[in-house]
């Protein structure tokens, strides 16, 4: 799945870098360096605690579209923190937020491609956690 999500988030950015989504970019290559990480080692919180570090300062220091900027940043920080999370509910509830952090970016930058991939995943993952409670109710 990381490997995957990879190759997606160098086809976004290249789409954000494009369109002038220098946040978009740059949040992206950060993600695939996480992603590399996580695929050779352990997601350990000191780990975490530097990508989120890194996100945070780049994500900071080259926005200049206002708080809408800062959203891909962000996204990537939740993502990281939370990734290594075993609940699928929780995890499903971090992708949507993740995801309405991007949909908005996307949105402003005019990435339309983009804006109804996320549209489809946010609510690929809300029939998803409606799929795992009934099935829970039924065990």
């Amino acid at each position: 799945m990381l490997a995957a999500q990879c190759v997606q988030f160098g086809i976004m950015g290249i789409a954000n870098l494009i369109l002038g989504g220098i946040n978009g970019f740059v949040s992206a290559l950060v993600s695939i360096t996480r992603n590399l990480i996580c695929l050779k080692w352990e997601l350990t919180t000191p780990i975490k605690i530097g990508i989120i570090s890194i996100q945070a300062v780049l994500a900071l220091s080259i926005n200049r579209s206002g708080v809408i900027g800062i959203l891909p940043g962000l996204s990537a920080c939740i993502c990281t923190w939370f990734l290594d999370t075993k609940d699928e509910i929780k995890l499903k509830m971090v992708i949507i937020i993740a995801q309405v952090c991007w949909l908005i970016y996307d949105r402003s930058i005019l990435n339309y491609v983009s804006f109804a991939f996320d549209i489809i995943t946010i609510l690929a993952n809300l029939i998803g956690i409606v799929l795992i409670v009934r099935q829970r109710k039924t065990v």
